[in-house]
């Protein structure tokens, strides 16, 4: 089971919608469960549960709130798990 995290950038304003795309890379379908997003003393926690298949992927759009609040900037990472895997990528925050 293999999969990967894509951004669209590796820079973002703060305020601007952070489009997380997860790909299933693998031969096997994948129950996408959740993402973790982290930095800055901020653990936010995204829902996916989505099964994807081999080839598919799906999108989860974070706002950059977390606890009613928007994060501050800084280096930020974003784990996701599927099944016994996860992947991952990191990002920046920009004032």
């Amino acid at each position: 089971m293999k999969c990967k995290v894509q951004l669209s950038s590796d820079y973002y304003a703060r305020g601007e919608v952070i489009f997380i795309v997860i790909s299933n890379v693998g031969d096997d379908s994948i129950q996408v469960s959740k993402c973790i997003i982290e930095g800055n003393g901020a653990s936010i926690e995204k829902q996916v549960n989505q099964l994807l298949r081999p080839g598919e992927s799906t999108t989860v759009m974070w706002d950059q709130y977390g606890d009613g609040d928007m994060v501050p900037p800084g280096q930020y990472a974003i784990h996701c798990i599927a099944g016994e895997t996860s992947c991952s990528s990191s990002f920046s925050i920009r004032p």
